[in-house]
């Protein structure tokens, strides 16, 4: 009996080999069109991400009842993103220009700022003593001001162009509004569409995948909203109250830094000290040091809780996954690593589970 019973056991661990080796296969097959396609995937990547953003409006509106009907999902879907395309164009046509206008001027004043900077450094330098070590390198500064300043007015330009070219050259931003919208209204059709290349017994397993990938997404993108917001509107507030010029383009740059981690806390931080230097030494150390305090009580005590529910990464994961964003994917890496890790996380996580080891698939 024991002897039959481990024959029967052989002989569909053979079976299931065959299978097994397709399974490799496709899996192999599917990241290497994934990498190929990796501009389209970004694009992807930015409408999810953009879709999970707006859905909290969009079932907001749905809640709304008129004359006893709620508001259907598409038209609530439609009047969201008209929204947001309006204030896109009014941001592009009127904010968009006062913020470069802020911008260039601030990079005109750059080496005035700087030299200033170098000078008083110098003065004090030599008054304690100190003038021959740090001669030198005042030197190579003013001698390299102009070429300093020049790399930085190209700076912004060459890193815009870098996000945005590659997508463009696929297909255009113009579509990424247009696969976000059909995320937000017609998600269900959109669900059951991709369900028609599995198996149908593999759809419980793709439910409970979707399922964490959803939990991780939402958790991430609505985290990193408030996050931004209060990180803008905190900094904009307090260089407004210390008298910074440029303060609304820094409470935005800030902002928008919270994206990108790491790198866009030394752009905002660069940017807020050669502003506050344009007043005098001691408003630029202030400004640094009120942004740097800001950031982090608000890493100590916003992000945590507003992260650490689906997100349970540590810093050294968090770093690698920046790392291996920007090296796969550049600029736009920064923004979609952590998100990506959250998901590969939720994934991980849903199929070593139990229930995900006692799926019918896994049964077979």
């Amino acid at each position: 009996m024991r002897a039959s019973m481990a024959r029967t056991t052989d002989t569909r661990r053979r079976r299931r080999r065959p299978q097994e080796w397709l399974g490799g296969a496709a899996l192999i097959l599917l990241v290497l069109m994934l990498w190929m396609l990796r501009e389209l995937v970004v694009l992807v990547a930015f409408s999810l991400l953009l879709a999970y953003t707006l859905d909290p409006l969009v079932r907001a509106i749905e809640r709304i009842r008129i004359a006893g009907h709620g508001i259907s999902r598409p038209f609530a879907s439609g009047l969201v993103m008209f929204v947001v395309l309006a204030l896109t164009v009014w941001g592009v046509s009127w904010i968009v220009p006062q913020l470069v206008a802020q911008l260039a001027h601030f990079i005109d004043r750059a080496p005035a700022i700087i030299s200033d900077l170098v000078f008083e450094l110098g003065e004090w330098a030599t008054g304690h003593g100190f003038g021959e070590y740090v001669q030198p390198i005042t030197d190579a500064v003013k001698t390299n001001l102009t070429t300093l300043a020049q790399n930085a007015a190209g700076l912004v330009p060459a890193w815009i162009g870098r996000i945005f070219g590659s997508l463009g050259s696929l297909v255009g931003l113009l579509l990424l509004p247009v696969l976000a919208f059909y995320l937000l209204a017609e998600r269900e059709d959109v669900k059951q569409s991709a369900f028609g290349f599995v198996p149908a017994r593999y759809h419980d397993s793709m439910i409970d995948l979707g399922v964490a990938i959803d939990r991780a997404l939402r958790s991430y993108v609505r985290g990193q909203a408030i996050v931004c917001l209060v990180m803008g509107v905190a900094v904009g507030i307090v260089l407004a109250i210390l008298r910074y010029p440029y303060a609304l383009f820094l409470g935005v740059l800030v902002g928008l830094a919270e994206v990108i981690p790491y790198l866009g806390f030394a752009i905002a931080l660069i940017a807020i000290a050669l502003t506050g230097f344009t007043i005098g030494i001691l408003q630029g150390l202030v400004g640094v040091a009120a942004y740097a305090v800001i950031n982090n009580l608000v890493g100590i005590f916003v992000t945590p809780r507003l992260m650490s529910r689906y997100m349970t990464l540590h810093p050294y994961v968090v770093t690698v996954s920046i790392l291996a964003g920007s090296q796969l994917l550049g600029p736009a890496g920064f923004m979609i690593a952590l998100p990506a890790a959250a998901v590969i996380q939720a994934l991980v996580a849903r199929l070593g589970s139990p229930r995900a080891k006692a799926s019918p698939a896994a049964a077979e």
